[in-house]
């Protein structure tokens, strides 16, 4: 019975109803205000970008910018560069994004491609030079890189590498946020680097309350009126390094490979002494290279650079023109010890004897000279001073004249730049050799007006000729790689009033070393087999190229532009006589290509590089190959490539038709596959049916 007959009884489903429709209402109520924080937010951390200008190129200034390039190398390591914000604001360090589109036309017309943070990182680990190319670095992480700089690159078809301070991310307006990062690296434009967690900033350093980069000093702790321990000092830096790595997982970016020093303080260590490794070493232990802008060596992208692991990068600032771009560029580019005519050539010249003056002149009899009351009584100039570091196996043929009676004197350097510069010096009746600014020698000539000057720089001596006749040989020492450069001339006078030595005539020779030293067992050409599941094919030494390997083909892998192995390089550094085929496959388009090599490992190693509708043909050491030979070809996807080597040619067909010859000199050498592309959406080059066989009845 009902005791309450004026009431219903409610259903169990009644109250939640009620209350589903609250927090319904409540949800509608909210929903404006949500919608306008996650506006808010996402234009706070997420900018709009800006459509980059439409830059017009002057034709002949175009073709200049072509035409600076004409004598480069096809491959030669990369040209760093180190750019910092794109966009408008006042500071010395941002680059008008006008200035950097031109820039990047220039670079573009000039023949240089971009490279990833892991193409640059291959190269330091032994992989051939790429093709001409830069590797465009960005320090800090500022905003402009994103409204200003992605469009550009974009539009360019070109690749970024940003070095982040992780700690300022999201610190906005200046500085990246996390969610234009994850933008900026899911294009394939760009990939992200390291640049301290929080360590890119001054702090004082001493007892006085002097400051300094927080990276390379041990800091003053001001409780403990004391400075910071080896001890503090290390779990300090790597701690932070740390904190940056976690940042990078945290935000599902691949580890950082590569570091550039806050303020490019590498040797800036007011209370390290200068020659204290630890910073390095700690350095070291994470990452590939260090990336500064100065150096106590000259330290471009280079052999010698990777083997100290730091780099050299040439800074771009609001100040730096297009022109004044592209002439350091071409001047940092690698080049091969080879020059006919260098007193031909004033531009590539850089004085280094502190005169404030430039020119070839006072060393080729031309003048100015100093007054005869000046003080100054030496002048010294070197040739190729950023695109020489890593020669080595040259020779120098130089004329000295104008030598008078013990009054004056001059000197070629080899080496220059190196940590054991070797100078040459002769008088009217004397050698000098000194190494490191330490004599070395002295040797009386036949006394004569001039002197003939022959100079062979090989890995493990120093050969000396004056006249044809006194030789002088001296041991190299050292390690490896910075007993490499270039030359450099010294002119110089005893006394006040003396006439000056001049140089009638200067030359530099390749004599490139064929003869490598071979360790383990060599393979036979007829056991090869190329595409055999478990065949070893290596990127660098110790390191697996990036290729899938079935039994129809070779393909590369990974969000690189390039890609490169060799087969088994050390067991086949003798290998002659043998014909190589294979079909490059996949050419979608002709910013692809696929290349076969033979000879790898010798001093001219030959490419041949495919392309949709023609061939390139290069020859040179793996670092620096030129152009020998350009074809045009029926456009297709494929075209099936044979490479005929023997002691005298390198015969190459492509398509069964076209065919170029070139002279060889017994270089030897095994095979490789590189492949190139100037995307990465882009699809890999491939190449097929790859085999290797013996030349029937050689040896």
């Amino acid at each position: 019975m009902n005791r309450h007959p004026g009431k219903q009884r409610l259903s169990i489903w009644h109250w939640p109803a009620r209350f589903g429709l609250i927090v319904l209402a409540l949800a509608v109520l909210a929903l404006p205000f949500y919608a306008a924080t996650e506006y808010y937010l996402y234009g706070k951390y997420m900018s709009t970008q800006v459509q980059p200008p439409t830059v017009r190129v002057d034709a002949r200034e175009a073709a200049s910018w072509t035409d600076a390039a004409e004598a480069l190398p096809a491959t030669a390591a990369p040209v760093v560069l180190a750019y910092h914000d794109i966009g408008f604001a006042p500071s010395d360090y941002t680059v008008t994004p006008a200035a950097f589109d031109a820039q990047l036309t220039a670079l573009e017309k000039a023949g240089y491609r971009s490279l990833t943070s892991d193409e640059f990182v291959a190269y330091l680990k032994g992989e051939p030079a790429p093709p001409r190319s830069v590797y465009i670095t960005f320090d800090d992480g500022p905003n402009g890189l994103w409204v200003y700089g992605d469009r550009i690159l974009a539009r360019h078809h070109m690749h970024g590498a940003v070095y982040l301070i992780t700690d300022r991310v999201d610190d906005r307006p200046y500085y990246l946020s996390w969610n234009e990062i994850a933008r900026m690296q899911a294009s394939g434009r760009w990939d992200f680097q390291d640049h301290t967690h929080n360590l890119h900033r001054r702090a004082v350093v001493d007892a006085t309350g002097h400051s300094g980069s927080a990276l390379a000093n041990r800091l003053w702790l001001s409780r403990q009126q004391r400075q910071e321990s080896r001890a503090e000092y290390r779990t300090r830096v790597d701690g932070d390094l740390q904190l940056s790595f976690d940042e990078f997982a945290a935000h599902d970016l691949p580890a950082p490979k590569l570091f550039a020093f806050p303020f490019s303080e590498a040797t800036d260590r007011p209370n390290m002494p200068i020659h204290d490794q630890m910073l390095q070493e700690i350095l070291n232990a994470r990452f590939v290279a260090t990336m500064t802008n100065v150096s106590s060596l000259p330290l471009p992208a280079s052999r010698r650079a990777a083997a100290s692991r730091q780099v050299r990068r040439l800074e771009v600032l609001k100040s730096t023109t297009t022109a004044e771009l592209l002439t350091k560029a071409v001047r940092w580019t690698q080049v091969a010890p080879q020059a006919s005519a260098p007193l031909e050539q004033p531009q590539l010249w850089t004085r280094n004897d502190n005169s404030g003056t430039d020119g070839l002149g006072p060393f080729t009899g031309a003048g100015p000279y100093p007054d005869k009351d000046s003080p100054v009584h030496y002048m010294a100039d070197s040739y190729r001073a950023l695109s020489s570091v890593d020669w080595n196996n040259y020779e120098v043929d130089a004329r000295v004249s104008g030598l008078g009676d013990r009054t004056n004197q001059g000197a070629v350097q080899v080496r220059d730049g190196s940590d054991a510069p070797v100078a040459v010096s002769v008088s009217r009746a004397n050698l000098n050799v000194s190494i490191s600014g330490k004599q070395k020698l002295l040797k009386h000539l036949t006394p004569a007006p001039s002197h003939m000057l022959r100079i062979a720089v090989r890995s493990d001596s120093t050969q000396i000729w004056v006249d044809g006749t006194v030789h002088v040989s001296l041991p190299t020492t050292g390690k490896p790689a910075n007993r490499t450069g270039g030359i450099a001339l010294r002119v110089g006078t005893n006394k006040q009033g003396a006439s000056w030595p001049r140089f009638d005539s200067l030359r530099i020779v390749d004599i490139a070393d064929s003869s490598r030293a071979v360790t383990g067992s060599q393979q036979p050409v007829g056991d090869a087999a190329l595409l055999a599941p478990n065949a070893s094919w290596v990127s660098s030494p110790d390191v697996e190229a990036p290729l899938r390997i079935t039994r129809s083909e070779l393909a590369p892998q990974g969000r690189t532009l390039s890609a490169y192995g060799a087969y088994q390089p050390d067991a086949t550094a003798r290998w002659n006589d043998y014909t190589l085929h294979g079909t490059i496959a996949n050419l979608t388009n002709n910013e692809v290509s696929g290349a076969l090599w033979v000879r790898v490992g010798s001093p001219l190693a030959i490419s041949v590089r495919v392309y949709r509708d023609h061939l390139n043909v290069y020859s040179g050491n793996a670092d620096n190959q030129v152009l020998v030979a350009s074809r045009r070809l029926t456009a297709a996807s494929t075209h099936p490539v044979t490479i005929t080597v023997t002691d005298e040619s390198t015969l190459i067909t492509v398509d069964g038709s076209t065919s170029i010859s070139l002279i060889a000199k017994g270089e030897t050498g095994g095979v490789g596959f590189s492949a190139y592309r100037d995307l990465t959406r882009w699809s890999w080059p491939t190449v097929q049916k790859l085999h290797v066989t013996a030349i029937t009845g050689a040896g």
